[in-house]
């Protein structure tokens, strides 16, 4: 692959032109900062020169008749009154661009020196045609002002260097006509022309200084527009650029018809930063891991942060193949380096290196429209789709992986689906809860139900966990969720009493319901509402919902230990918990994943495959004091393995698939302990 694309140098070129690591807008501009300077260092802008010009023009305009009636008037000799054509004839190349409604084009510098000459040249035919009259010398002073509206030196010179002829030169050849003195006075015309030379200059000080404050306002103006266009493309944190500026550049991209491809990073393990070192750390770590990145970018695409520990990447130019070497190339470089961060304490600093899962979504040029409301489309969709692809490489621990449409379960179907949930958390009669009973191996009775959720969706009929779970789970319904199918099995737990069996029932606990403030009083709460006893009540969590937040999922479960309700770990041996974390925890119960079972005879034979693993994890469980429960039992052989192997409880088709509670085993229930209805429901038989 070749070092770096054109296209994508340009674009990592602008992404740090005017941006540093830390984040900090760009200095201002010389013209704002220069204490005091001779102006016409920034020029007007054309549109603003343009109406000024009209202005001039038309000042210019308006003199010409008026200086022609004041020469009639003052019976002025047709010598001199003939003058009058050279500010015409100025006029007349000054506006030429407009008079001719741009047919005729004129350089702004020969347009502005025009018509600054065409000004000065009335002063001098209004000074004449009055006959030297000291009071008319005053038009110059007016003048100039109005010349220095150009904010350029070329017409200024030109109305200073008329003016300087006109007291010097003139002055000195017919000083009458210039200073309308008697002859008697006229022996030392300089005098005069030295008289007017310093009220004109302090005219033309005022002027500039005038002059010199319009453009440093106008550069101030500048440097705040500059800053707030950079602040609207850019991260405040790290100075790279946000989704802003991502949206602006892969428009641009699009618009030329290149292939393209999109990056999404997204940090692994960053909360645990924040968490154990504080917010000031991360902060650190995302700036120190911008800086890895961009380096590992080198001028291949522009660098984004699109949020919290997400990063984005433009990639311009490049194929999927060549995106997703340099997604590896990147997280080859973030992870290889590790950063030094100070603790909330500010007591030491604690070496961090952080891994990153990157996901790759590919454009091929060919299937670029131009139309701008497309490009917003498919810009959106590469977006979500590298970000897509992004949690299939955090999901599969590849840490990289491409866009693939056939897995991609997060479409408008999805929106829809989820909808619906919302809708069914509502309804009382589609979320149900089919029940699968636990059997104690050593005496085959009912010891207990495992509550599984069912949607009856009112157009697809029944779904099966398959269909609905991952989507709840994942969003925001997962709380709302969770309590729903806890007082579906709470109430016919309840159900269960009051016709005297006491059956414990087991409610899976997604992970986002294990972190969340408050959950434990919550199933207090639902336990009191229902009249139910904490010890008729297992929450099964699983072991990656544990390692997802170790601290605040020990918190929980103590809480909820606090309550009497009963805890129990799913899936056990297919997570990544340590066993002295698993010794720590408050639990009562281990269930022995279905795929341990299903191994025992891997090839449908009478023949046990070895046995050692499943015999292994029930001794551990004994040996941390708690039940062990074997999943997905089908063959009476499974259960002959496992019962030598000393697990306490079997659950699986063997005795029954998930069914309604008025499908449930009779015979299997009239096994359960007996209660008599009654306040505190006493075990009558057992």
């Amino acid at each position: 692959m070749s070092s770096g694309h054109p296209n994508g140098a340009a674009l990592a070129q602008a992404g740090h032109e005017d941006a540093d690591a830390s984040g900090v807008t760009p200095p201002t501009s010389a013209a704002a900062r220069t204490t005091w300077r001779l102006p016409g260092t920034l020029a007007l802008p054309s549109e603003v020169w343009r109406t000024r010009h009209r202005w001039v023009t038309g000042v210019l305009l308006v003199h010409l008749p008026l200086l022609a009636a004041w020469a009639a008037v003052r019976g002025t000799p047709v010598a001199v009154a003939v003058l009058l054509a050279v500010p015409v004839a100025l006029y007349l190349v000054a506006a030429a661009e407009q008079l001719t409604r741009g047919r005729l084009r004129v350089h702004p510098v020969l347009a502005s020196c025009a018509a600054a000459a065409g000004l000065m040249a009335c002063s001098s035919y209004l000074v004449s045609v009055s006959g030297g009259y000291i009071e008319a010398h005053f038009h110059f002073f007016v003048m100039v002002p109005v010349v220095a509206l150009y904010e350029a030196w070329a017409p200024f010179t030109v109305a200073v260097g008329w003016v300087l002829l006109e007291h010097g030169l003139v002055g000195t050849l017919w000083p009458h006509d210039v200073y309308g003195h008697s002859l008697a006075h006229m022996q030392h015309p300089w005098l005069f022309a030295l008289v007017h030379a310093g009220f004109f200059a302090a005219a033309c000080l005022g002027s500039l200084t005038a002059w010199t404050l319009a453009e440093r306002a106008r550069a101030l103006q500048g440097d705040l527009v500059e800053q707030l266009r950079h602040q609207t493309l850019h991260d405040g944190l790290t100075g790279l650029a946000n989704r802003a500026r991502l949206s602006l550049e892969l428009d641009g991209v699009l618009a030329r018809g290149q292939q393209v491809a999109v990056l999404v990073l997204d940090l692994d393990r960053f909360k645990e930063v924040n968490d154990t070192l504080g917010h000031a750390a991360g902060d650190e770590l995302l700036r120190a891991v911008s800086t890895h990145t961009a380096t590992g970018l080198d001028d291949l695409g522009l660098l984004v942060r699109l949020g919290g520990d997400e990063f984005a990447v433009l990639l311009p130019g490049l194929d999927a193949s060549e995106a997703l070497g340099v997604a590896e190339r990147l997280r080859s470089t973030t992870t290889r380096h590790a950063t030094l961060l100070r603790t909330a304490a500010r007591d030491r600093t604690v070496p961090v290196s952080i891994g990153v899962s990157i996901g790759v979504a590919h454009r091929p040029a060919s299937a670029l429209p131009a139309d701008p409301a497309q490009r917003a489309v498919i810009g959106d969709q590469l977006l979500r789709e590298a970000d897509v692809a992004m949690y299939a490489a955090k999901r599969s621990g590849s840490g990289t992986a491409v866009y693939d449409a056939a897995t991609d379960q997060h479409d408008a179907r999805q929106l829809s689906a989820l909808d619906d949930l919302r809708r069914a958390l509502d309804a009382d009669d589609q979320l149900v809860v089919h029940l699968q009973p636990k059997v104690s191996v050593a005496d085959g009775r009912l010891v207990g139900v495992e509550a599984l959720a069912r949607w009856q969706h009112p157009t697809r009929g029944l779904l099966p966990p398959a269909e609905f779970i991952a989507l709840a789970t994942s969003s925001s319904l997962a709380a709302a969720f969770t309590g729903k199918v806890l007082a579906e099995a709470l109430h016919q737990c309840r159900s269960w009493l009051r016709q005297g069996h006491r059956v414990p029932v087991s409610v899976n606990i997604t992970a986002p319901c294990l972190v969340r403030p408050g959950f434990a009083l919550g199933v207090a709460e639902l336990l009191e509402r229902h009249g139910v006893a904490p010890e008729l009540l297992c929450l099964e969590i699983t072991e990656e919902a544990l390692v997802a937040d170790p601290a605040a999922a020990a918190q929980v479960l103590a809480e909820i230990k606090a309550t009497g309700v009963r805890v129990s770990i799913d899936d056990f041996g297919t997570g990544f918990s340590s066993l002295s974390y698993l010794r720590q925890l408050p639990i009562d119960e281990i269930k022995v994943d279905r795929s341990f079972v299903r191994a025992l005879f891997p090839r449908g034979t009478d023949e046990p495959a070895d046995d050692v693993l499943v015999a292994a994890i029930v001794d551990l469980g004994h040996r941390l004091g708690v039940e062990v429960v074997a999943e997905g039992v089908e063959r009476e052989e499974e259960l002959a393995v496992l019962a030598r192997a000393g697990c306490d409880t079997v659950q699986g088709y063997l005795h029954s698939p998930p069914v309604p509670a008025h499908r449930f085993p009779r015979a299997l229930l009239t096994t359960a302990p007996r209660t008599t209805p009654s306040a505190g429901y006493q075990v009558l038989t057992a």
